[in-house]
C-alpha cells in the first residue's frame, strides 16, 4: 500500500470512531460544501487574544487586495490538532491550517510549498521538512532556550554578570540563597520537565547535533545524552537551590513568584514576555541570557526553537492558489507579520519590530544565536522513534526530587524509549 493510500486509510478509521454527532457538526458547520464561492476557509487557534476578531483584522488587507474573502474557522473539536485529522476523514477539511504540524499521516493530504520562492526564508523552514519536502511555513519562532533574572536579586547578591558556564550558573545560585532569594524557580506539572530541557539545549546540542536523530539511529541512548542534566539538577535540589516544593506548585504560581521579585533565576521560553509585559511596572528589572555552556564550550550555544504561527495547505483545496496567497501574504506581508509577532511571544530573526525592554533581550538572543535547533521530540526529519517523550522526561525529572539518582533516571528513560520504539 503507496503511503498515500494507506494514510486515506487511516484517516477512514479515525472517522469511523469519531461520534456521529461530531462529524455531522464538521459537515454542517465547517464542510466545504457549507462555503460559499470564492471563501477560502481556514482554521485557526482562538485564543481569548488571538480571537475571532484579530483573525479578521489580519486577513482584512489581503480580501481587500484580492478580492478574495477569508472564511475563519475555530476547531470543531478540542483543537486544531484534533479536528484537522477528522475534518480530513469526514472530507470537510479547511484550505489552510494554521497552528499546528504535518505528521506521517495529514502530510499526504498537503500540499509541498518547496517550490515556493516566497517560502525559502521564513522562519524555520528547512528544520521542519519531512524528507525532501516543506509543508509548514511559520512567521517566526518561540525560543525557548532562555533564562529570565532579577537584575536587583544579581546586585544584591554580588553578581555582576550572568553566567556563561555551569561552575558560574552554580556559584551564582549560591549567592542567591545567601542574599534570601529563591535561586532558581521551577513548577510541577509540565515545568519540571521543560525547563530541564530548556537550560540544557545549548549544551546538548554542541555534545550531541541533532541528538534526537542519534537516538534513532540507535548511535546515542537518551539516558547518556541527558544524564549530564540529572546529574546538574539533583545537585540543585540537594543544594536547596530549587526548593523540594516546587515541585507542587502550578506554573502560574512560578510565573507569580518570579514577577513578585522572590526569585533570582527564571528558566522560560519567549512566551513568558507577553506575561511580564501584562504584568506592567515590576519592583525590579528583567534580565534574559542564553543558558550557560561546559567550560571550553562556544557561548551562545545553540537556541532550542519552535516554528511560530505555522500555516499548511490543504492539497484538495478548491482554490489552492488562492490558498497559498494567503499564506504567502500571512508570513511575508510586512504589517502582517508585525501584526503576528506582537502576539504570544513570537520572534523572528532579523525582526526590526520594535520590542519591550524584555523583548529586545530575546530578539538579541535570537539574532545571535549560531544556529536554531530540533526540541523535545524533534521536529521535521530530526525526530525521536517515540512519541510522548515530554510527559515521560517531565515524570523522569520529578523522580529526582524522591530520590532516584541521576542513572536511575538515565535507566528509566533509555527503558520507556526501549519499550516505546
Amino acid at each position: 500500500m503507496s503511503a498515500h493510500r494507506g494514510s486515506k486509510a487511516r484517516l477512514a478509521a479515525l472517522a469511523a470512531v469519531v461520534p456521529l454527532t461530531l462529524l455531522a457538526a464538521c459537515s454542517q458547520g465547517a464542510g466545504s460544501s457549507g462555503a460559499e464561492d470564492g471563501e477560502i476557509r481556514m482554521m485557526v487557534n482562538l485564543t481569548d487574544n488571538l480571537d475571532q476578531a484579530y483573525w479578521e483584522k489580519l486577513v482584512k488587507p489581503f480580501e481587500d487586495k484580492t478580492g478574495l474573502k477569508v472564511k475563519i474557522e475555530g476547531p470543531t473539536g478540542k483543537s486544531v490538532a484534533e479536528s484537522f485529522p477528522q475534518q480530513l476523514a469526514a472530507g470537510t477539511a479547511p484550505d489552510v491550517i494554521q497552528s499546528i504540524f504535518p505528521d506521517d499521516d495529514t502530510a499526504p493530504e498537503l500540499l509541498d510549498l518547496s517550490g515556493e520562492a516566497w517560502a525559502e526564508n521564513t522562519s524555520m523552514f528547512d528544520e521542519y521538512a519531512i524528507g525532501d519536502a516543506h509543508y509548514a511555513v511559520g512567521v517566526g519562532t518561540q525560543t525557548q532556550s532562555l533564562v529570565y533574572y532579577n537584575k536587583t536579586a544579581f546586585e544584591k547578591a554580588g553578581i555582576k554578570a550572568p553566567p556563561t558556564t555551569w561552575d558560574a550558573l552554580g556559584d551564582d545560585m549560591a549567592r542567591l540563597k545567601k542574599a534570601g532569594f529563591t535561586p532558581m524557580q521551577t513548577a510541577g506539572d509540565y515545568m519540571t520537565g521543560l525547563q530541564l530541557q530548556q537550560i540544557f539545549h545549548p549544551t546538548l546540542n554542541q555534545a550531541h547535533p541533532k541528538w534526537q536523530s542519534d537516538v534513532k539511529g540507535e548511535k546515542l541512548t537518551v539516558g547518556d545524552a541527558y544524564e549530564p542534566a540529572f546529574k546538574k539538577y539533583a545537585d540543585w535540589i540537594g543544594s536547596g537551590y530549587i526548593a523540594k516544593s516546587d515541585v507542587g506548585l502550578n506554573p502560574s504560581q512560578a510565573d507569580g513568584n518570579f514577577v513578585a521579585g522572590k526569585v533570582g533565576l527564571y528558566t522560560n521560553g519567549s512566551w513568558f514576555a507577553a506575561t511580564l509585559d501584562k504584568a506592567g511596572k515590576l519592583p525590579f528589572e528583567v534580565g534574559v541570557f542564553s543558558p550557560p555552556v561546559d567550560d571550553g564550550g562556544s557561548y551562545p550555544g545553540p537556541q532550542g526553537a519552535t516554528m511560530a504561527n505555522p500555516y499548511m495547505v490543504n492539497k484538495g483545496a478548491a482554490d489552492a492558489d488562492g490558498a497559498k496567497q494567503l499564506v504567502e501574504y500571512l508570513v511575508t506581508d510586512p504589517a502582517a507579520v508585525e501584526t503576528q509577532l506582537g502576539s504570544d511571544g513570537v520572534f523572528r530573526q532579523g525582526s526590526k519590530v520594535e520590542q519591550s525592554g524584555v523583548g529586545s533581550q530575546i530578539q538579541g538572543i535570537l539574532d545571535d544565536a549560531p544556529e536554531l535547533v530540533a526540541v523535545g521530540e524533534g521536529q521535521g526529519n530530526v525526530r525521536l522513534p517515540v512519541t510522548g517523550f515530554n510527559p515521560k522526561f517531565t515524570e523522569v525529572a520529578q523522580s529526582l526530587y524522591t530520590g532516584a539518582s541521576p542513572a536511575d533516571a538515565a535507566e528509566a528513560i533509555d527503558q520507556w524509549v526501549d519499550e516505546n520504539r
